[in-house]
């Protein structure tokens, strides 16, 4: 067991926790919105510099395909989610006690 390893990680995973929170993918819905519009923004933008700097370096000519546009309603999608798995999960107490039955007949039904 080594301290700096144990730091080392723990440094890295609060950094992350503080980056995504940083960057409003915790918060609410708009935010996310707002956070997916900013990257939609900059990462066209970062791969082109990166890329030519990539075929300056190297020599190599890289094109990277146009990002194409998406649009979706992050607040839709999530609350599409979160009625699905409720509904899942309401309908759970039931189709246990139908499978169960079924089992326990399956099993009579063997002797």
């Amino acid at each position: 067991f080594s301290p700096h390893r144990f730091l080392v990680k723990t440094g890295i995973a609060g950094g992350s926790v503080y980056l995504v929170y940083d960057l409003g993918l915790l918060g609410s819905s708009s935010q996310g919105q707002a956070a997916l519009r900013r990257a939609q923004e900059s990462v066209p933008e970062a791969l082109n510099r990166y890329s030519a700097l990539f075929s300056k370096q190297t020599g190599i000519h890289i094109e990277i395909p146009s990002v194409p546009h998406i649009n979706i309603s992050l607040r839709d999608s999530w609350n599409s989610g979160i009625n699905s798995l409720m509904s899942s999960l309401s309908a759970a107490p039931s189709a246990i006690q139908k499978y169960s039955n079924e089992g326990w007949n399956y099993l009579k039904g063997m002797k």
